[in-house]
């Protein structure tokens, strides 16, 4: 298949294809150029060759963070009037929800409708914290129909350490490449022999702080200890390990963080949503952390999220528009890249000879589109759903979104599951 007539984001910093064209074989790119050389080179049937009409073709977009069940459920705006403080909110959607994990038409109608509405965000390939039940087996084929790929992280409530019965299923699970833990103060001896055997079999952490503060309260609470005197004692932090949110996190924990080489994903309208604080992103970039951006509690659009740290950012810094750009290009889209390609054992996030064919596909609402910076992901952020939009899409090859319809999930079926949930949502009580 070759995709030709597009403006071509490669996925290299800054560098733009104009008229550009990509010969895709077996899931992978096999060459990249012109739409006249790639034309000339490869004789390929008419039948086989897709005309973007000056679309921008990028790399597909990889969400490192994103929650089906609390998206779907509406499970956040269920508390959002509530007077919990931040931890036990998320500590109460989060058990809400693993209480219903074991419901499996109900897990393949989120896992459905979550798979569905990444696509059509652009986002071809997401890490889902999901609550853990034996129905994570369906998660690969739902994905499958749907043209996406997702990797369930299973999220377990550890305020009271984790639970016996389930770590044998969980280390013989090949397709858990990594575990999300909420209420790491929590954790006993006996867990961290666990998470080392898991984190051993060449595995992640995924620790979620949601109000580092609160946080530390209940760790003295439970074992007299300030939180990263635990963390230290039982060396948790290493490069294995990712942090997700992160709020309200000290100058000296975010120091702590970076000397253990600890990758942050952060997801800023949830922050902003619960925690009176500013983001910190620029802080800890300057320690040299790794930062990816996932879109969380909210929905799944990554453009949206990073919008909202671009502007959050600079009200908040007030640094120069050319680093912040620079350094949401470098740190924000390409760190998600490195997550998922991790995550996924796949080579995502560049359109060249040899790497996976999968691609987001954006049209302009007014006709051509000429980027006017050396950012053009930034840009794009800003632009989209006011002058961009979603287009297509392409996974492993094969086209799973075409000029906004998608080409193998079944619209109408879709649409009752759709229904289907907005019911149970709506008498739903946690």
């Amino acid at each position: 298949m070759i995709l030709k007539n597009c403006t071509l984001l490669t996925g290299a910093i800054g560098e733009v294809i104009e008229n550009g064209a990509v010969y895709v074989q077996d899931g992978k790119v096999i060459d990249v150029g012109s739409a006249e050389k790639i034309l000339e080179k490869y004789g390929v049937e008419e039948k086989n060759i897709r005309d973007l009409n000056k679309k921008i073709l990028l790399p597909g977009l990889t969400n490192p963070y994103t929650s089906y069940y609390i998206n779907e459920l509406n499970l956040n705006s269920k508390l959002r009037d509530s007077n919990l403080p931040p931890y036990e909110k998320f500590s109460k959607i989060v058990n809400f929800a693993l209480n219903k994990s074991d419901e499996t038409e109900l897990f393949k109608d989120i896992m459905t409708l979550g798979s569905f509405k990444s696509l059509i965000n652009g986002v071809t390939s997401s890490i889902v914290s999901l609550p853990y039940s034996k129905n994570i087996t369906y998660v690969k084929e739902i994905a499958e129909q749907i043209g996406v790929r997702v990797k369930p992280s299973p999220i377990l409530l550890t305020e009271n350490g984790i639970a016996r019965n389930i770590r044998d299923d969980i280390l013989e699970n090949r397709d858990i490449k990594s575990l999300t833990i909420l209420g790491v103060w929590g954790l006993e001896k006996e867990d961290y022999d666990f998470l080392e055997k898991f984190l051993n079999d060449d595995r992640r952490l995924r620790i979620a702080i949601v109000d580092f503060q609160q946080e530390e309260r209940y760790a003295m609470l439970k074992h007299g200890k300030e939180l990263m005197n635990i963390i230290r004692e039982n060396n948790l932090l290493s490069k294995k390990v990712d942090v997700i949110y992160a709020g309200n996190v000290t100058a000296e924990v975010m120091d702590y963080f970076a000397s253990k080489g600890v990758r942050l994903i952060k997801s800023v309208r949830t922050e902003l949503m619960e925690i009176n604080t500013s983001p910190n992103l620029l802080d800890m970039l300057g320690r040299g952390m790794k930062v990816a951006i996932g879109s969380g509690l909210i929905d799944y659009s990554l453009f949206n999220e990073a919008k909202t740290l671009l502007i959050t950012e600079k009200f908040n810094n007030k640094a120069k528009h050319n680093i912040l750009y620079n350094e949401v290009e470098r740190t924000i889209f390409m760190s998600n890249y490195q997550f998922s390609s991790e995550e996924f054992d796949l080579q995502l996030g560049q359109i060249s000879s040899g790497k996976e064919a999968d691609f987001t596909i954006l049209s302009s609402r007014t006709g051509d589109y000429i980027f006017n910076t050396n950012t053009p992901f930034t840009e794009i952020s800003f632009r989209m759903g006011n002058e961009i939009e979603v287009s297509g899409a392409v996974v492993g090859g094969e086209i799973s979104l075409w000029d906004r319809e998608p080409q193998k999930a079944d619209t109408k079926e879709i649409r009752r599951i759709q229904k289907k949930i907005n019911d149970y949502v709506r008498n739903l009580v946690i």
